[in-house]
Order: structure tokens, then C-alpha cells, then sequence
């Protein structure tokens, strides 16, 4: 605030002019890193200390890893 004479030397208390406050914008790319890493440990967690779960897991891996293998071999075989 400015201040310092008074109302009959014709100055006056006034308020600095404000700029607009800008909102920052949500970086929704950082809550989606943190959501994901989230789930990967309880992903991790949960594997670790079931081991019909970790079978099954490991399973479900060799078969995806044989059929993509399979496709890539037909269709660079071609």
C-alpha cells in the first residue's frame, strides 16, 4: 500500500494492481506414473507371497512367450 500524506495534500491509501493468479495446470501424466507404480508393488506383493498365484503368473507367461515367438516366426517367415 502507498501511503504517507494524507487526503488534503490529495494522495491516497490505494492497493497495488494485481495480476491474475494463472491456476497451474494438473500434470495428469505424474498421477498416472504413481497410480501405475502403485499397482505394479501390490502387483509384485501379491506374486511374492502367493506361490499358486506366482504359478500361475509364470505359466501364463511361458504360454504368451511361446505364441508370440510362434507369430513372429510365421510372419517373418514369410
Amino acid at each position: 500500500m502507498s501511503g504517507g500524506k494524507s487526503y488534503r495534500h490529495g494522495y491516497y491509501a490505494t492497493i497495488p494492481h494485481t495480476t491474475p493468479q494463472v491456476a497451474e495446470s494438473t500434470d495428469f501424466e505424474a498421477i498416472f506414473v504413481v497410480i501405475f507404480a502403485a499397482m505394479l508393488i501390490v502387483l509384485v506383493a501379491a506374486v511374492a507371497t502367493d506361490p499358486t498365484l506366482s504359478a500361475s503368473i509364470g505359466q501364463l507367461v511361458g504360454t504368451a512367450w511361446s505364441e508370440a515367438v510362434g507369430l513372429f516366426t510365421r510372419v517373418v517367415g514369410r
